[in-house]
């Protein structure tokens, strides 16, 4: 039996339904459940700011909660404003795989007084993330007694959310959040090397005081974004997730994979048998959203989003030969791309029949390894992909002449 985990620490992506999943573990007596410890809002959030932070205060498209997204900071509020031991620089990730980010000693000090306070009440705290990805070998290292579950989708899947949010109903944050992101690591040598492979233009911020940094920059990419294609601005949220996820393979207990959970009800099930297993905890996943079977929208071609994914396949293969991922990585990244590739312009489900479970370095809930039968379903999708795109990408009278031909050939 494996020890009891001192926390669970879930690294979730924007809009990859990592909501969901935290509230089916706060929904069990013996959890303190923290929702998005590291979020912006905590540096001058007051009680009757959390208590008006619902599911229902805004278009969340997140599961009816029975309270407040921050009540279990309710206790840790300082006057007249603040969560005790946050800070804001505790809100922007970090892509340079620092050993030791700048903010390491607070943060750390911050999350144990949390872990403590969870443990005072006779509960397991379980944190729910969006901001660790980039600093999963500190989390993991620095806080090597908790189990680290990485939380996705692929990337055309949850840019769909984000794009939703922004083009139906005027909320560009989860679209600006990227480009804030990638602007405060533009100095590091893998994001400014794929800020140029996938033809990024980032702008320059403005200068802004020390405090409120973090709200400043996303305000002035949120007008940013309101001014460019819905292809470029998907241009940097791949960016953002192809570097977030270059440490997942080495550094977490297992996968939760948000595409498997709507798609495979037998991958749910084996789930959810795994996540007792590893955290101790036995939270129910019956209320995860079926799969949304109608039209999707993401705001661009099918030929932009092709290109898009095969540049960002090249550029991850060429950041494995490296050394620049952990070794394992490339196997998530290929099945993730090939999947949005399926979803975003090829018009077939996310067909989860070629990557059922995840089998890693750190056990059978880890990350997908290269196999036969997993490389041969990525390679089909991606062939498929190439071949869609060069039909695409013919001038239009070549395609009407392809046409014509089939069409005569099917008459004759």
């Amino acid at each position: 039996m494996e020890p009891k985990p001192r926390a669970v620490f879930l690294h979730t992506g924007y809009r990859t339904a990592g909501t969901w999943l935290w509230s089916c573990f706060r929904r069990l007596e013996n959890v303190v459940a923290y929702y998005e410890p590291l979020h912006e809002m905590l540096a001058g959030i007051d009680a009757a700011t959390l208590t008006a932070s619902t599911s229902d205060s805004w278009r969340s498209g997140h599961p009816r909660l029975a309270q407040p997204y921050f009540a279990e900071f309710a206790s840790r509020l300082r006057q007249p404003a603040g969560v005790r031991g946050y800070d804001e620089r505790f809100a922007v990730d970090r892509l340079d795989a620092a050993p030791q980010p700048e903010d390491a000693p607070p943060l750390e000090a911050y999350l144990r007084e949390l872990i403590e306070s969870a443990e005072q009440r006779d509960g397991v705290p379980v944190f729910k993330f969006c901001r660790s990805l980039g600093r999963l070998p500190w989390f993991t290292r620095t806080f090597a007694d908790s189990v680290h579950i990485a939380v996705l989708k692929n990337p055309a899947s949850q840019w769909r959310s984000c794009w939703t949010l922004m083009a139906k109903h005027r909320n560009p944050h989860f679209v600006a959040v990227p480009f804030a992101v990638l602007a405060a690591n533009r100095d590091v040598p893998v994001v400014a090397r794929t800020l140029d492979a996938l033809q990024i233009a980032l702008p320059a911020v403005p200068d802004a005081p020390p405090q409120g940094r973090v709200g400043h920059d996303l305000a002035f990419f949120k007008r940013h974004v309101a001014g460019i294609s819905p292809l470029d601005a998907y241009r940097a949220f791949v960016a953002h997730w192809l570097l977030t996820l270059r440490h997942t393979a080495g550094h977490v207990d297992a996968v939760f994979d948000c595409d498997l959970a709507v798609e495979s009800p037998a991958w749910l099930a084996d789930a959810e048998q795994w996540m007792a297993q590893l955290t101790g905890l036995r939270p129910s996943f019956a209320t995860v959203a079926q799969a949304d079977g109608g039209r999707r929208d993401y705001g661009f071609s099918p030929a932009g989003g092709l290109r898009l994914h095969l540049d960002a396949l090249t550029l991850a293969e060429a950041l494995a030969r490296e050394g620049a991922a952990d070794a394992g990585t490339l196997a998530l990244w290929r099945c993730k791309l090939a999947q949005a590739m399926q979803v975003q312009a090829l018009g077939e489900p996310a067909d989860t029949t070629w990557i059922r479970r995840y089998a890693g370095p750190k056990g059978n809930r880890g990350v997908p390894p290269t196999t036969p039968q997993r490389d041969a379903g990525a390679d089909a999708v991606l062939a498929r992909a190439r071949r869609r795109l060069a039909e695409l990408e013919r001038p239009p009278a070549v395609r009407m002449l392809a046409f014509a031909r089939r069409l005569l050939g099917q008459r004759a």
